[in-house]
C-alpha cells in the first residue's frame, strides 16, 4: 500500500491596506480648513503639498473635473472659484 500524503493548506495572510483618501475627500478637507472660497489651481497646489500623487499629466484638470462632478458638495462663487455648500 502506498502512503497517502496530504498537502498542508497554507493560509494566506492578508493585510489590509490603508485606503488613500480621494481627491474629493481631500478637497472637502482643504475647503473646510481654508474657511474661504479657493480657485481650483490653489486647491491643486495644496493637494500637492499634502503629498497627493496625481496619475494624470494635468492635475489641475483632475481637480476641476471632480469639483464640477459634485455640484451638491461644491458651490461656485466666482469663475473657477469654489466653496463648500
Amino acid at each position: 500500500m502506498k502512503k497517502m500524503r496530504r498537502k498542508k493548506k497554507r493560509m494566506k495572510v492578508t493585510r489590509k491596506k490603508k485606503k488613500k483618501p480621494s481627491i474629493r475627500e481631500l478637497t472637502i478637507d482643504i475647503l473646510k480648513k481654508s474657511k474661504k472660497p479657493l480657485h481650483y489651481r490653489e486647491i491643486t497646489v495644496r493637494l500637492k503639498k499634502r503629498g497627493y500623487r496625481f496619475h494624470r499629466r494635468d492635475p489641475e484638470r483632475s481637480v476641476y473635473i471632480i469639483i464640477n462632478r459634485y455640484p451638491k458638495i461644491f458651490r461656485k462663487t466666482k469663475p473657477a472659484t469654489y466653496r463648500l455648500r
